[in-house]
């Protein structure tokens, strides 16, 4: 028998509370089993007794990159502290119940080990620990650190590097790491596997490291969630709203808890990008597929149901342990903000700061980010040092991007007439999906240039203008998303107005994805056709750069859309102390499954002269 979730386990801010397990790991009130889970049987491998010993904790050998049995260290970068000349970070580690309290030892080469850094205690899931050590660098004048550092000061060596107080700062940024689970292995097997791009930003890394990288959501996709046949009962109720107002059931509490927990320690631990953890610091924001494929861009019936707020709140709890190093209890003390969610605001020294909104928790189909959110976000960047020249706002999905609106409309006509299905489509295609929505209304409702977004966008995008004009910062966006690479830019619709004296030049650098498949090309072809001149409002006006005149191969690419290319990719960003620009890359994936071929872009810094209406 299902029990629900008492009231005394869930609140509307906090969402449900943790389950409590005893010494042996079985959830206190006795255990709770999910459909194909049975006593006795072989684990399972996408659960955590198929990847930790249940009696220990101790990590199984597909997992165990340690002698000790810890999981780990993930590096993340927290902030530079200017006054002080002072890196801050934290190390994630994962350790079995039972072993004492881990340490994290630096060493940057001007004498011997640093004194231990001490761990915090964060939370707990069955037998395994999670730990967030915080670590400080004092940075030199003119010289970059190589930092050395071991947890227990034994085992294996790691490194990061740091910039001195008078070099340029460089990151990198990337998106989508991960695999719909719609491609199969043949188109896996032809775009060269999971880690074509992440070879080479890791090779690039060795070369001439980068400082931070800001991962640009769908760090993995949890959309596997929605598999299980827990779920079965509730979809099956056809009343919405009575499906609406079903219980979020204790199995279905157990089923997420295990999921999320074990679906970050694969996707994380046993990845090039678990080892890019452990020697470049992450940066991380959220997009839908974090939590669950369109969460936020949902018909109301279904976003206020129990299951979605309460299974949001697992999702979230987890992206905050493993992507945030922090708790909903710690958040605002590790300088997350938000009226609920969870934005961040770092200066990568003191010429460049970013801004990581967050832009899933306050989703809803009709707002993007809570209006007292923004408020919150501007009084902060307003309060940022005087001597920042860029300001780059991280963005889940582009904010200068082609019009999807007449897809939107067929999509809303479809949801009208209650088709399902259209028999010219291959296999008779379902456009519904698992809650009986058009399948691709949340991607519509996901973009900022969607309908219902465009006013808040607008508002958003002129706020950051009397920023930039008061402060003569330039603010860049970069995003991912949307699985191929571009740029654009708003801008002032003076033409006789360069981009260094317009404080309205706005550019976007689009990058994605590191790993997922890029779309067709008759989608491509299709958003191409739609890349137009657009004005936000009378004074400025918005377009997509012809950046890809030439593909990878050196010929024109595809149907000649050379404004978005369907390609893997990554981009980086390096400070140019002497006119204070940032030099951009975006490093396309060779067709040859073999490196990257980087496409450059150059963001001027806001002339002090330029502060003009």
């Amino acid at each position: 028998m299902d029990f629900p979730v008492s009231n005394s386990q869930f609140n509307e801010r906090s969402g449900i509370q943790p389950i409590q397990y005893d010494e042996n790991g079985i959830p206190h009130g006795g255990p709770a089993y999910y459909p194909g889970q049975t006593m006795n049987a072989p684990a399972d491998p996408d659960c955590y007794e198929g990847n930790f010993d249940a009696e220990t904790g101790e990590p199984l050998a597909h997992l165990r990159r340690r002698p000790d049995g810890i999981i780990g260290p993930a590096l993340l970068f927290v902030d530079t502290d200017l006054q002080t000349a002072t890196w801050h970070g934290s190390v994630l580690l994962l350790v079995p119940r039972g072993y004492a309290s881990p340490t994290v030892t630096l060493n940057d080469g001007s004498g011997g080990p640093s004194l231990p850094f001490p761990a915090v205690h964060l939370d707990t899931y069955k037998k395994t620990v999670f730990y967030r050590v915080d670590i400080q660098v004092k940075l030199d004048v003119q010289n970059e650190k190589t930092i050395e550092y071991k947890v227990n000061n034994t085992g294996p060596s790691y490194r990061f590097f740091v910039p001195a107080q008078t070099t340029p700062w460089r990151f990198c940024f990337w998106s989508c790491n991960g695999w719909s689970l719609s491609v199969s292995d043949k188109e896996k097997k032809e775009l060269g596997g999971d880690n074509v791009v992440w070879d080479d930003l890791l090779a690039k890394h060795k070369v001439v490291p980068f400082h931070v990288q800001v991962c640009g959501g769908d760090q993995l996709y949890a959309d596997k969630i929605w598999s299980s046949d827990i779920w079965k009962p509730w979809l099956a109720i056809k009343d919405k709203y009575v499906r609406r107002d079903a219980p979020f059931t204790r199995d279905m509490a157990t089923y997420a808890d295990d999921f999320y927990f074990t679906h970050y320690v694969k996707c994380f631990f046993n990845s090039k990008f678990g080892e890019s953890m452990t020697t470049l610091p992450i940066s991380c924001i959220i997009d839908d597929h974090d939590v669950w494929d369109g969460i936020g861009s949902y018909p109301d019936y279904l976003q206020n149901s129990q299951v979605f707020v309460q299974l949001k709140e697992y999702a979230f709890k987890y992206w905050l342990l493993f992507q945030g190093h922090t708790t909903q209890k710690l958040c605002r003390q590790h300088n997350y903000f938000g009226t609920h969610g969870y934005c961040w605001l770092k200066r990568f020294g003191p010429y460049t700061a970013a801004l990581g909104p967050d832009t899933r928790y306050e989703r809803s189909i009709n707002q993007i980010i809570a209006p007292q959110t923004y408020d919150l976000m501007f009084d902060r960047i307003n309060r940022m040092p005087f001597s920042v020249k860029h300001l780059v706002v991280f963005l889940g999905v582009p904010i200068v991007y082609p019009r999807l609106t007449y897809i939107e409309k067929t999509l809303a006509g479809i949801k009208s007439i209650g088709l399902t299905k259209l028999s010219f489509l291959a296999k008779q295609r379902a456009l519904v999906n698992i809650w009986g929505e058009p399948e691709l209304s949340d991607d519509m409702n996901d973009h900022w240039t969607s309908e219902v977004h465009m006013e808040e966008r607008k508002q958003f995008v002129l706020r950051l203008q009397e920023f930039a004009r008061q402060r003569n910062v330039r603010v860049t966006f970069v995003a991912g998303d949307v699985h191929c690479c571009g740029a654009g830019r708003f801008a002032s619709s003076s033409p006789q107005l360069p981009p260094e004296r317009d404080h309205r030049f706005m550019p976007q650098i689009i990058s994605s994805a590191i790993m997922n498949i890029p779309p067709p090309n008759l989608v491509i072809r299709a958003v191409h056709s739609s890349a137009k001149t657009y004005d936000l409002d009378r004074a400025t006006n918005e377009m997509m750069y012809r950046l890809f005149e030439l593909d990878v191969n050196g010929k024109a690419p595809p149907n000649n859309n050379c404004k978005l290319l369907a390609r893997r990719n990554f981009s980086s960003y390096v400070e140019n102390l002497t006119n204070h620009s940032l030099i951009v890359n975006i490093h396309v994936q060779n067709d040859t499954n073999k490196g990257t071929k980087a496409y450059p872009i150059n963001v001027p810094a806001l002339d002090s002269s330029a502060n003009v209406v």
